[in-house]
């Protein structure tokens, strides 16, 4: 019996499954810039290193698991 390979959605959140509102990997007008890119988000290793393996570099992370992420691992 193979296995069959998982379809993954670059438009989904490897964490949450929501949408993950990617601009620069969806088919959309490019000349926006996506929210992934402001410059005063960060993407610590310890959120990213969450994602499945075979799902890293393949879908964004959503912003409210980043912020959720953030929120919960950042002292005030």
């Amino acid at each position: 019996m193979t296995e069959q390979p998982i379809a993954i959605d670059p438009l989904v959140c490897p964490l949450c499954g929501q949408a993950n509102s990617c601009v620069n990997l969806a088919e959309k007008d490019v000349s926006k810039s996506c929210w992934c890119n402001d410059p005063a988000l960060t993407f610590p290793e310890a959120l990213l290193a969450q994602i499945p393996p075979e799902q890293r570099r393949k879908a964004c992370v959503c912003k409210a698991c980043v912020q959720a992420f953030l929120n919960k691992n950042t002292r005030h």
